[in-house]
C-alpha cells in the first residue's frame, strides 16, 4: 500500500516538473486576474451586478447543500466539490478546446461578483474575506490545482493527437486524473467542506 501511493506520488511530481507547475501558476494568475476584472464590471455597472446575482442565484438554486435546519451539510458540499473538481479535469481529456478554462473563468467571474455585491450591500472586504478565506484557502488552491491539471492534460493530448511520443497516452492522463483527486484534491476538498460547514458561517456572521 505504501509503495503504491509513492508511486502515484512519484507520477505527480514527475507531471508537476513536466509542466503541470507552469499550468497551476498561469492557472492561478488568470484566476486572480479574472476575479478582478468581474469585480470591477459589477461595480461599474450595477445593472451587470444586478443580473449577475440573479444569475448566481440560478446557479446555485439546484445545489443541494442543506441540512433540514437550514444550516450548510460539510458531506453535501464535499460531494458538490469533488464532483466539480472532477469534471474540471475530465474535460481536459477533449484535446485541443482546453474546456478547464472555461470553469476557470466561471468560478473566478463569480466570487468577482460576490465581492461586488458586498460592497455594494454597504459591508466591508473584510466581511467578504472572512465568508471566502476560512475554507477558501483550502478551496481555491484545490480549484486551481483542478483547473491546472485539466490544461495540462489537455496539452498532453493535444500533442498526442499530433504524433508526439513523449507525451502522456490518454491512458496516463487518465491515471493522472485519478492520482490528482485522491492525493491532492480529495483531503483539501474535505477540509474546505468541514471548514464552510462549520467555520465559515461563524467568521461571516461576526461581520455581518
Amino acid at each position: 500500500m505504501r509503495d503504491a501511493l509513492w508511486e502515484q506520488y512519484r507520477h505527480l511530481r514527475t507531471a508537476w516538473a513536466d509542466g503541470l507547475a507552469w499550468e497551476f501558476k498561469r492557472s492561478a494568475i488568470a484566476f486572480a486576474v479574472l476575479v478582478l476584472l468581474a469585480f470591477g464590471a459589477c461595480m461599474a455597472f450595477p445593472a451587470l451586478l444586478d443580473r449577475a446575482i440573479q444569475f448566481l442565484l440560478d446557479t446555485m438554486g439546484g445545489m443541494e447543500v442543506l441540512n433540514e435546519d437550514g444550516s450548510l451539510s460539510a458531506p453535501a458540499l464535499f460531494l458538490n466539490n469533488f464532483q466539480a473538481t472532477a469534471m474540471t479535469m475530465t474535460y481536459g481529456l477533449l484535446p485541443f478546446i482546453q474546456l478547464p478554462a472555461m470553469a476557470l473563468g466561471l468560478n473566478a467571474v463569480l466570487l468577482g461578483i460576490l465581492a461586488a455585491w458586498y460592497l455594494t450591500n454597504g459591508y466591508s472586504l473584510l466581511a467578504y474575506l472572512a465568508a471566502l478565506l476560512p475554507h477558501g484557502v483550502f478551496e481555491l488552491p484545490a480549484l486551481v490545482f483542478a483547473f491546472a491539471v485539466g490544461l495540462y492534460v489537455c496539452g498532453q493530448l493535444t500533442r498526442r493527437c499530433r504524433r508526439d511520443e513523449n507525451a502522456l497516452s490518454l491512458w496516463n492522463c487518465i491515471i493522472l486524473i485519478s492520482e490528482a483527486l485522491v492525493l491532492v484534491l480529495l483531503p483539501l476538498l474535505l477540509a474546505a467542506a468541514v471548514m464552510e460547514a462549520y467555520v465559515t458561517p461563524l467568521a461571516a456572521a461576526h461581520f455581518l
